[in-house]
């Protein structure tokens, strides 16, 4: 991941990869955005399982998973919103190392602890989702396209957006608590698609 965030500007720059340079070395002195930026690698490394093959990233779940709802113009507090978040959160449990272990955990732990585990999950990807969201992570990315000579990047503002007011409606709905988190149902059954 370090590796494709790295600028390298040509030793023949055009103007254009010139200025994104100045720009992304004042984007780069922000330590807000330095933390921001760790914090992301961090989070993604930490997703990835151990000696697996590369699999997608969150990115790439939401864009999958949100993307058609996004253009569709479903509305993120709606009944199918809340079917389009529990295949996302059960997606993100997968990505997590979350599914796989739920018979173990259905005999061990009582319900209100699953509860628990599923609250700590969306936590956890509301605040993904929000730190991706972070308008200079997206100028970060187009700046380094830039430089690199890259294909522009498609913009996931509004996906992402989309998805944490999705998130959060759900969970105000009480329909997250519908999920299943590695194989174990907290709250009941959310219909097709819950996990």
């Amino acid at each position: 991941m370090a590796e494709s965030l790295t600028p390298r500007l040509p030793e023949r720059p055009s103007d254009e990869q010139v200025e994104a340079w100045v720009e992304l070395a004042l984007l780069a002195g922000d330590d807000g955005f330095r933390e921001l930026l760790r914090g992301l690698a961090e989070d993604e490394a930490a997703e990835g399982a151990t000696g697996a093959p590369p699999r997608p990233g969150l990115a790439v779940l939401v864009r999958r998973a949100v993307g058609p709802a996004v253009a569709a113009g479903v509305e993120p507090g709606s009944a199918e919103a809340a079917r389009v978040v529990a295949v996302l959160l059960e997606r993100y449990a997968e990505l997590v190392g979350r599914a796989g272990a739920g018979e173990q955990l259905r005999a061990r732990l009582p319900e209100r602890l699953v509860e628990c585990l599923v609250d700590r999950l969306v936590d956890r990807l509301v605040g993904r989702l929000r730190a991706m969201a972070d308008p200079r992570r997206e100028r970060y990315l187009e700046l380094l396209a830039v430089v690199n000579g890259w294909v522009a990047p498609e913009s996931s503002g509004e996906v992402l957006d989309w998805a944490v007011r999705a998130v959060q409606a759900a969970r105000a709905a009480q329909a997250v608590r519908a999920v299943r988190v590695g194989g174990v149902t907290a709250g009941g059954v959310a219909g097709p698609g819950s996990w």
